[in-house]
């Protein structure tokens, strides 16, 4: 039988060998809401407070599982409340219970029970949860979200990878476009870079120009920015740059973790797509994997139709939900519904169409 309390954020730095993702850490996490906790808006919340709950048997600590509490206003004035894994709100990469061994089939009754009796809320929303996870085992999960990627452990090198993975064409539009730039007198330099003030620069330059593709300018939101750039500092992190006659044209941001290379952010500048240095620039990323002996290469939360030229599999991720019969969720539940079974048939589309590559 499992024993349940509420404990801090800074419990969790016990736990950091077993987080599976890097959004499961607690410098991760604590970085995200002393960032986050004043961005009010129906995506991040109001009133976000933590509710990190420990798991205990015989009272010792075997389970972390790091919520927050928040609501969100719905048709202008209807408030919900919500307890959520913190951080799946932007930016996750993976969220799960974090524990220290193998946890009874009953853990996530005992835990959604105890949460049901000790915290006032209409709706109960998991998101960005893996295949694995106990949290299987109790609930009805929608797909909700994939992070393309290449076990780089199964490959002996690069060249054998690419001639595995990669099709003939896009082999060939590679070779073609790299081509075109040596064709047109460019020189074409690449950069391991720290990412500083100085190779900052760059990267919000060529950033902006994905404005043009109606895309977001992420270091435009100062909150977003700061937490970037932190995440940087608390993990292994690079950026790589292609250049052209010396004008840096694309980038691509990673961290390192627990063996695993993930890709965080990358843009190139639009007035240089027809010469691919977008693909090109992911394509160094990945070669950079197989050189540093990574175990994996993740391009990230996300189902881009781009990744799938390059990844071989997909990690999917998924969400589930319970809720109080309190009236206001009874009322509300036909609309999340709806919502959940919209965006989880989005997510099977492009997952069939990944599968046509």
């Amino acid at each position: 039988m499992y024993e349940f309390r509420k404990i801090s954020l800074h419990e969790l730095e016990k736990f950091e060998s077993c987080s599976n993702f890097p959004s499961c850490q607690f410098k991760w996490m604590d970085t995200w809401f002393s960032i986050f906790k004043d961005v009010d808006n129906n995506v991040f919340g109001y009133k976000k407070t933590p509710c990190i709950i420990g798991a205990y048997m015989e009272d010792v600590l075997v389970a972390v599982v790091p919520l927050v509490k928040l609501s969100r206003t719905f048709f202008k004035c209807i408030r919900l409340d919500f307890v959520e894994f913190l951080g799946q709100q932007w930016c996750s990469m993976g969220n799960d219970i974090i524990a220290t061994r193998d946890l009874d089939d009953n853990f996530t009754e005992d835990l959604v029970f105890w949460i049901k009796k000790n915290v006032h809320f209409h709706f109960l929303f998991f998101k960005y949860i893996p295949k694995l996870s106990v949290l299987t085992r109790k609930f009805r999960m929608f797909n909700y979200a994939g992070a393309p990627s290449i076990q780089v452990s199964d490959y002996p090198n690069y060249e054998a990878f690419s001639s595995q993975v990669y099709t003939s064409r896009f082999r060939s539009d590679l070779r073609k476009r790299h081509r075109k730039i040596k064709r047109e007198g460019f020189d074409y330099e690449i950069f391991h870079d720290n990412i500083n003030d100085s190779s900052l620069q760059e990267i919000r330059r060529i950033a902006k120009s994905k404005e043009i593709d109606g895309k977001k300018f992420l270091y435009g939101d100062k909150e977003k920015e700061a937490f970037h750039l932190q995440m940087y500092k608390s993990f292994p992190s690079k950026v790589v740059f292609l250049s052209l006659n010396k004008q840096k044209v694309a980038y691509g941001t990673f961290i390192d973790c627990n063996g695993e290379r993930i890709g965080v952010d990358a843009a190139f500048d639009r007035d240089y797509r027809s010469y691919g240095v977008g693909i090109h620039c992911t394509d160094l990323i990945i070669q950079s994997s197989f050189k540093d002996g990574k175990k994996k290469m993740s391009f990230g939360m996300g189902l881009d139709s781009y990744k799938f030229q390059f990844a071989n599999q997909i990690d999917l991720f998924y969400m589930c939900f319970d809720f109080k019969f309190r009236i206001k969720a009874i009322l509300a539940l036909p609309y999340f519904l709806y919502r959940l079974k919209k965006e989880e048939r989005q997510v099977l589309e492009k997952l069939r169409l990944a599968e046509v590559k």
